[in-house]
């Protein structure tokens, strides 16, 4: 039987760049995601992905629900575990973060990325998902030369 698992992913984006983290799970493969985590039992998306930028972000940064713009929902192999799928719904952030960014106990590092730059293991559903949406949108720039 198909083990799925419920997760979000909330992606900032600000001058044409997207918020990529490093969490200490993805560290272990070495891959950068958005924002985000599992959904837990009895727990909304949208609570979720509130809880998620809360701890992932934190510093006072005040996120709500009219903040989330529902994006997609996908299900694909999750990388940690082949024998699990994920079902991601991916939300937009339609608030600029005012915050510093300080790594914490879930996350080691952020950056934002710019299309074209190669030295960041984005996650599958950055790439094949989130990318293509971005860049049908024109909501991300391409300013690495």
């Amino acid at each position: 039987m198909e083990k799925i698992k419920r997760v979000v992913g909330v992606a900032f984006v600000e001058d044409g760049k997207l918020l990529i983290v490093q969490s200490v799970r993805s560290s272990a493969s070495d891959s950068w995601t958005l924002v985000g985590g599992g959904v837990e039992t009895g727990e909304s998306e949208i609570t979720a992905a509130l809880r998620e930028v809360n701890e992932e972000i934190g510093q006072g940064f005040e996120f709500c629900e009219e903040d989330l713009l529902p994006i997609m929902c996908f299900k694909e192999a999750a990388a940690s575990d082949s024998d699990i799928t994920i079902e991601m719904n991916m939300f937009l952030a339609t608030k600029k973060i005012h915050v510093s960014l300080i790594p914490n106990d879930e996350i080691l590092d952020y950056h934002w990325y710019s299309l074209g730059e190669t030295e960041y293991n984005l996650s599958s559903s950055i790439v094949e998902h989130f990318l293509p949406y971005a860049i049908q949108k024109g909501i991300l720039t391409n300013s690495v030369e």
